[in-house]
């Protein structure tokens, strides 16, 4: 795989709003009890025909596409563990895939999201408050999904900064480097939010 010129983003946008999660199809409002989005149809049953076959466990780094040798797994392993321990509420899952290029990454991190096997003593709350970073090797392409409890901290703007810094690392060849970015960059905005929701609630 060359990576000199592959540049890391996201494949879709998403907006996030006040009592509504996000339509993985089409980045629209949809109400948490909503059966199907209203803007584009979808549903997540859709998804079953897309992806047909089971997905494997959600294992904290899932390499599918073999793009993390061995050696830099523990590098991995020592930016998100910190994370976690800030932020004990989110859990964070990397998969890296050789997908064609017309898949859209946010539909495939929500049908894997919602469909792999928990993982060891994984619970569904856990996975509500999963923060899933979808890499198609393929492509350099990248997508967030967040799961729904964890969806509301970040907003599509911040997510993409989020994004932004993987692609030096991403584009030199350095996909270890690139997801310790990801991170790096997703601790210092969910501290930008945390900082930003006591505020809010000072102010009330």
């Amino acid at each position: 795989m060359k990576h000199s010129n592959v540049a890391t983003r996201r494949s879709s946008s998403r907006r996030v709003t006040t009592g509504a999660l996000t339509c993985p199809a089409c980045a629209g409002p949809v109400k948490p009890d909503a059966k199907r989005c209203p803007t584009c149809n979808f549903t997540g049953g859709d998804t079953m025909e897309m992806f047909p076959e089971a997905p494997p466990p959600l294992l904290p780094i899932l390499d599918v596409a073999g793009i993390f040798p061995q050696n830099s797994i523990s590098k991995i392993d020592n930016a998100r563990i910190p994370l976690e321990r800030r932020f004990p509420q989110f859990q964070w899952r990397i998969c890296a895939v050789h997908l064609p290029p017309e898949t859209r990454l946010s539909v495939f991190g929500f049908w894997l999201l919602n469909t792999a096997q928990f993982h060891e003593s994984e619970t569904s709350e856990e996975r509500a408050w999963t923060v899933l970073l979808v890499i198609n090797a393929a492509t350099g392409q990248a997508a967030i999904v967040p799961g729904y409890a964890a969806e509301p901290f970040l907003a599509d703007d911040e997510w993409e900064a989020v994004l932004a810094t993987m692609s030096p690392a991403w584009q030199a060849g350095k996909p270890a480097d690139a997801v310790v970015q990801f991170f790096k960059s997703s601790r210092k905005q969910l501290d930008r939010a945390r900082k930003r929701f006591g505020a809010n609630r000072n102010s009330t």
